[in-house]
């Protein structure tokens, strides 16, 4: 990596830490350079506004999040349904440490930007599609298993899991409680029991 490409990711790290915990609106060109101890012309060499810096903030993000989403859901040395419960599981007590604040960046990002930028729309639903994507893979693996009635939409299910599980963190943040994180894991694995195959449910 050139020395160029360090200092671009220096500011991109410690812009995205104050853009996580303040928010797109709430984040200045002026706040990033501080947090990251250059000039503000500095800023400007590597990426043309905030709303492109937020594009790799969101890029960036996403990547590293769905490193470690593939990492938990394709250790095929355990049953595929085991792994997603545990992967959301191991979510609640993320967010937990964070003392119900952050919540998750990209969602954030669409409930304030969703409405005001196409390009920062477009980088979120590419982003959000490619975690949804992640989820339907081991469900599609836990059909394949047998482990999931074969008549089981996994497309829809991961979509409609991803989705609750997003709505869930909104929540968490507005209670400052994991009870909203609690309920979508203990739903996850009531729904995932009633989507098993009826000889499974008997056995």
């Amino acid at each position: 990596m050139s020395k160029g490409d360090l200092k671009k990711q220096h500011i991109l790290g410690a812009g995205l830490g104050v853009m996580k915990a303040q928010g797109y609106n709430g984040t200045s060109v002026k706040d990033i350079v501080e947090a990251a101890g250059v000039p503000k012309g500095s800023f400007y060499n590597y990426f043309e506004s905030k709303e492109a810096f937020a594009v790799a903030a969101i890029e960036q993000t996403s990547s590293a999040e769905l490193q470690a989403v593939r990492g938990m859901l394709g250790d095929r040395s355990r049953p595929p349904l085991e792994r997603l419960v545990e992967f959301f599981t191991c979510q609640v007590e993320d967010c937990c440490q964070c003392d119900f604040r952050m919540g998750c960046f990209l969602g954030n990002m669409c409930q304030e930007m969703a409405d005001s930028s196409d390009l920062i729309r477009n980088t979120l639903r590419r982003a959000l599609q490619q975690h949804t994507r992640a989820v339907e893979e081991v469900l599609s693996e836990a059909l394949t298993q047998g482990q999931l009635a074969a008549d089981t939409d996994t497309r829809t299910l991961a979509e409609f899991l991803f989705n609750a599980w997003e709505g869930a963190m909104m929540r968490m943040k507005a209670s400052k409680s994991r009870e909203p994180l609690d309920a979508f894991v203990s739903q996850l694995r009531w729904m995932l029991g009633r989507y098993a195959p009826v000889e499974a449910m008997e056995s």
